[in-house]
C-alpha cells in the first residue's frame, strides 16, 4: 500500500505570516482611530446641518391647536426643514403633527445659514392621544437629511 505523503508549511514560515498579519491589522486601526480612513463620509450634507429650535408654543383647546416653532440655522449650510411635530417629552409618541401643506410656510422649507424662520400649523388630537394640560411635551423639527431639533414645552 502506497502511502501519500503531505507536506505542511514549515514552522518558521507559518511564524512570519502570522507576524505580517498582525502587523497589518495594527496599521489598519492605527490609522482607522487616526482619522486617515474615516474621512470617507466627510461629503456627507448632514454633518454640517445645524438646527436649534430657539423658541415654540402650542395653544388651543379641545382637539385643535395651533403649534408654532421657530428655527434657527446655525450650520454651515442651508437645512431644509421636512417635519414638524409634538410629541410626549418621556417617550416620544407623536400627539399631533400638522400636514406639511397646512405648515406655514410649507413644508418643505429652505432656511440659509445664520437665518432664522418661524412655522406655524394646525393639528389634531383626534387619533385619542390628548395629554392632561402642563404635561411635557417636546417640539420637534427635522429636516430632508435627518438632523433633528427639540424644545421642551409644556400641553395648554
Amino acid at each position: 500500500m502506497a502511502r501519500s505523503r503531505r507536506r505542511a508549511i514549515s514552522d518558521i514560515v507559518a511564524v512570519v505570516m502570522l507576524i505580517i498579519i498582525a502587523i497589518a491589522a495594527a496599521v489598519l486601526i492605527y490609522a482607522w482611530m487616526s482619522g486617515l480612513i474615516g474621512g470617507v463620509h466627510t461629503s456627507n450634507s448632514g454633518l454640517y446641518t445645524k438646527i436649534e429650535v430657539v423658541g415654540a408654543s402650542i395653544t388651543g383647546s379641545g382637539t385643535s391647536y395651533k403649534l408654532s416653532a421657530t428655527v434657527d440655522n446655525i450650520g454651515s449650510i442651508s437645512a431644509t426643514i421636512n417635519y414638524l411635530a409634538v410629541e410626549f417629552a418621556t417617550n416620544s409618541s407623536v400627539i399631533c403633527s400638522p400636514p406639511s401643506t397646512s405648515i406655514s410656510p410649507t413644508l418643505p422649507a429652505t432656511i440659509h445659514p445664520g437665518s432664522t424662520q418661524s412655522f406655524s400649523g394646525t393639528c389634531s388630537t383626534s387619533g385619542g392621544i390628548t395629554p392632561a394640560p402642563g404635561t411635557p411635551v417636546v417640539v420637534v423639527v427635522s429636516t430632508t437629511n435627518g438632523v433633528t431639533a427639540t424644545y421642551q414645552t409644556t400641553w395648554p
